[in-house]
């Protein structure tokens, strides 16, 4: 089965920019090709990158919203990426949407903008309607918006550029050996950023944050110390853990103990897993889409997958029956409804979940003792 639909993980926004009823961006890179009128009474906001694969179908799906509705509605695809680089990408990959940039990540930050690709319909007033998957918005949903806000505004109004100080872009850092940390002082970060460049995996975050992903268990499992819980940019070799190198660096001690409560009991004993052929968004693309039903997942280990599902169950699990294997997999696996998932996992991939009172590890990280 070759999976080709994008989904999305729905979460939870602020939104500082309602009392302006305006979306600011830093450039324009174009203005739409389809919508007819200067003026709207809906906006959708297209949050997406070029390396992105599911963003693109999610931009090709609203480009086919905006062509049956090209008045009144008004849609923008925004990229807090190089504008040089979006330019470039648009010469091999036209769209008749407008597109944007967010140079300084103001707009992505304040809707709190974590996973891609991600979307928000507002109206004229700049009051947020809906938020989520672009493909989940369909065209029922838009009908029935466009007849309860019928109350215009110059796109140029919503849609604010404002002009600041140019960037200057530099190429991607690329280590020099195999593990790599930085303390960055006066930068913060509300969810760890993780991705690969060139050979590595790459953090930015609150070290408690990298260490719980390191170990892939919930933050609730790690304790440290709110003065040693720093920012940091870290870069790891893929393949290797470099955990301790972490803890040997700062000069830290980590130490694990059993806790007991609700786990998800994950048994592997008679584990079928899928191949990569099963999913495929091709290259330089999102390893996960995540909705609030399902999780799917494009060539990942075992244990980068239930570190997934442990996050959105906001459950420790516990895996028995085995060791799980470190090879590639595709995976789909429902997570809303428990019996689904039980049902899913079992028939899918002979994997057994059960929810039960057991023992799981609580990681604890303290200065070395002199």
């Amino acid at each position: 089965m070759n999976i080709k639909s994008s989904l999305i993980i729905l979460i939870c926004a602020s939104f500082p920019f309602l009392g302006t009823s305006q979306i600011r961006f830093s450039e324009t890179i174009q203005t739409s090709k389809t919508a007819t009128d200067t003026e709207a009474s809906l906006f959708f906001v297209d949050f997406w990158a070029t390396w992105c694969g599911p963003c693109v179908y999610a931009s090709e799906y609203l480009g086919v919203l905006q062509k049956q509705y090209p008045d009144n509605f008004y849609v923008v695809s925004l990229s807090e990426e190089n504008p040089d680089i979006v330019r470039k990408f648009l010469k091999n990959n036209p769209t008749e949407l407008a597109v944007a940039i967010d140079y300084n990540g103001e707009t992505f930050r304040a809707n709190n903008t974590r996973v891609l690709p991600y979307g928000l319909l507002i109206n004229a007033n700049g009051t947020v309607l809906w938020k989520g998957s672009p493909t989940d918005f369909k065209q029922a949903d838009l009908v029935q918006f466009l007849r309860q806000h019928t109350k215009t505004k110059a796109v140029d109004k919503v849609l604010k550029v404002q002009k600041i100080k140019q960037k200057v872009f530099k190429a991607d850092y690329l280590p020099t050996q195999d593990f790599e940390i930085k303390l960055l002082k006066g930068e913060s970060y509300e969810t760890l950023i993780r991705n690969s460049i060139g050979d590595y995996t790459h953090y930015k975050g609150n070290l408690k944050s990298i260490i719980a992903r390191e170990y892939n268990v919930l933050l609730s499992q790690v304790n440290l110390d709110a003065s040693l819980d720093k920012t940091y940019e870290v870069y790891i070799k893929i393949g290797q853990n470099a955990t301790f190198d972490i803890l040997d660096e700062l000069k830290l001690d980590l130490f694990h103990t059993q806790s007991e409560g609700d786990v998800i009991m994950i048994d592997i004993s008679n584990i079928n897993y899928w191949d990569t052929k099963q999913i495929d968004w091709g290259n330089d693309t999102a390893a996960y889409l995540i909705d609030d039903s399902q999780i799917q997942a494009d060539n990942v280990t075992f244990n980068d997958v239930m570190f997934q599902l442990a996050s959105v169950l906001n459950l420790p699990l516990v895996v028995k029956g085995g060791e799980p294997d470190t090879n590639l997999h595709d995976w789909q696996i429902h997570h809303r409804f428990y019996n689904l998932m039980q049902s899913n996992m079992l028939d899918t991939y002979g994997i057994s979940v059960s929810k039960e009172t057991g023992n799981f590890k609580i990681y604890t990280i303290r200065k070395k003792t002199p």
